[in-house]
């Protein structure tokens, strides 16, 4: 892992597929425009850009509608109601699901989620222990850089494929390259809600690590930077990598914050494993949120967050999966981990309720983004994802949900990934490329998402056998 200081995370972040063959990532996936047997040439009946509606149970930011209707146009929900809504020419399309946000990734190291998990079989106390662990450098850090030097725009997609099979429509963090454009949306670089494809003009600034306590000029450009981006109105979120780990020196990174006023409303401290009570109190009293990725953490330091005293003390707390290498391969996993911990470690402190917003709704809001997505109402772009599980406990059924239970992705209006019966609503089947996740297969809109899966998958494939190791699978096993 990079140790430059306060830099946009470089190579490393973005969302981090046990198929019928285990041993082949792609399964039976078919580039786009070839029709599976059996399954007649349907075309599409919404017609590409026009309004449509979406039916079934809604969550909403004041609860759950049973039967419920989204209406959609122009890349933006206009309507959310109990009844029909009057759309002209709109199109009304039966889920026969749960329709919630699309999930909002505030941590990960996207491209590097194009290789396999890696379990160390040790802990560590740090993550420069880790970092710097000659196994990790073998089978981790040495062949992502040696295939990211080539094929970073295929490792990116693909991690991006993963992350959308799993739900996310918008993700921390990947790098300053054209080929982010297309799939999820990329909040540190591409979030697509300024009116631009340039790159670099979002309102959020992700800073990879503090800089050791030994670096003393680090430290003070440090200082200068972070003050810079809270001065600065432009910025509304600054996320730093803090207090991973459980030892002192975890723990001083917090407390250099603290001493140079840096802990601010704007600030999104991602990791926190090392915090206290008294931590979490000077948090809650400056307005700082915590990003919670208790997979990763648990994997590598037998040990996460103190949610508990953070819920004590009023800190916001957003959830998210760090990477696959360590932690969950998409939001759904990281949800799991979330609801075990709660129910094994919290008493049931948490309702299901509260752990869905800490992957949409708080989330969007610690970023700054809650003007454009995160919650369902008129206004926000339609950034959705649908459930197809049974709707009696709403959001129990998205907790337990797994990918095969994903029935479609939406990003600014537009149906990416799903089922193929409500994908053909929106494509012509020869514009669908099939996905094998397991149990179920699902379908891609290469047209919308700009990239063939089989195509990247192969390449990748030869490329990272050739460094000595192999493509991750879309879905952990």
């Amino acid at each position: 892992m990079a140790t430059n200081h306060f830099v946009v995370i470089v190579g490393a972040v973005g969302a981090l597929s046990a198929c019928a063959d285990a041993t082949d990532p792609l399964g039976p996936t078919r580039l786009a425009g070839s029709t599976p047997r059996g399954v007649a040439a349907a075309l599409a009946d919404v017609q590409r850009g026009a309004p449509f509606v979406l039916r079934g149970t809604v969550l909403t930011p004041d609860g759950a509608i049973k039967r419920g209707y989204v209406g959609i146009a122009n890349g933006r929900i206009v309507s959310v109601s109990d009844k029909q809504p009057e759309i002209p020419d709109a199109v009304t399309i039966s889920t026969d699901g749960i329709i919630l946000p699309g999930f909002v990734d505030l941590h990960n190291h996207v491209p590097w989620n194009a290789l396999p998990r890696w379990s160390p079989g040790r802990t560590f106390s740090n993550q420069t222990e880790w970092a710097t662990d000659p196994e990790f450098r073998r089978v981790v850090g040495e062949p992502f850089d040696r295939v990211s030097a080539s094929s970073f725009c295929d490792m990116n997609a693909w991690a991006e494929l993963r992350a959308l099979v799993g739900g996310t429509t918008s993700i921390m963090a990947s790098q300053q390259v054209p080929c982010i454009h297309g799939l999820v949306r990329n909040l540190d670089f591409n979030s697509g809600f300024y009116g631009t494809t340039e790159l670099d003009r979002e309102h959020i600034f992700n800073v990879l690590h503090v800089p050791p306590a030994s670096d003393a000029s680090g430290r003070a450009a440090f200082v200068n930077a972070a003050r810079f981006f809270i001065a600065n109105p432009f910025y509304e979120a600054l996320a730093l990598h803090v207090a991973e780990g459980t030892d002192a020196a975890a723990e001083e990174e917090f407390t250099f914050l603290q001493a140079k006023s840096l802990l601010n409303a704007k600030g999104v401290l991602i990791h926190g494993v090392s915090l206290g009570p008294t931590d979490f109190q000077a948090m809650a009293r400056t307005g700082v949120a915590l990003v919670w990725s208790p997979r990763s953490n648990l994997e590598l330091y037998a040990a996460t967050a103190d949610i508990r005293a953070a819920l004590d003390a009023g800190v916001e707390i957003a959830l998210a999966p760090d990477w696959a290498i360590t932690g969950s391969g998409n939001m759904l996993e990281e949800l799991k981990t979330a609801a075990r911990w709660n129910r094994e470690r919290l008493g049931g402190r948490l309702t299901d309720r509260q752990l869905i917003d800490m992957v949409t709704s708080v989330p969007a809001r610690v970023a700054g983004v809650d003007d454009e997505v995160g919650a369902i109402r008129p206004g926000l772009r339609a950034d959705l994802l649908v459930i197809s599980r049974d709707d009696n406990a709403p959001y129990r059924a998205v907790i337990d949900a797994v990918p095969s239970d994903v029935g479609l992705v939406v990003i600014d209006g537009t149906p990416l990934l799903g089922e193929r019966a409500l994908m053909e609503r929106f494509w012509d089947a020869v514009e669908l490329e099939e996905i094998l996740v397991p149990k179920r297969t699902k379908v891609l809109g290469t047209a919308a998402a700009g990239v063939v899966a089989a195509e990247i998958g192969a390449r990748l494939q030869a490329a990272l056998t050739a460094a000595g190791t192999s493509l991750a699978h879309l879905t952990d096993p």
